[in-house]
């Protein structure tokens, strides 16, 4: 995921396909994502399910995607980190 740049409708696909790799971790670093939408926070939201009451750590994260985390009340389960 380093290259991704997009968290959204085109990329989620892919990463699906790669979720069982991806979910492993608990932290992931957007310093790179530069859009994200409603599929791309669907799909932080399926990560954390996979966590066992642990929050997804984000790192680097633009205003932009911290005021969709927040509009769609995400906090509980993603930590953010600016």
């Amino acid at each position: 995921m380093d290259n991704l740049t997009e968290l959204t409708f085109t990329t989620v696909p892919k990463l699906w396909k790669q979720r069982d790799e991806i979910f492993r971790n608990s932290v992931f670093d957007m310093q790179n994502i530069r859009k994200i939408d409603a599929a791309g926070a669907a799909f932080l939201v399926q990560w954390a399910k996979t966590l066992d009451n642990k929050k997804i750590k984000l790192l680097n994260v633009s205003q932009t995607a911290v005021n969709l985390i927040t509009t769609y009340r995400l906090n509980d389960i993603l930590e953010i980190e600016t």
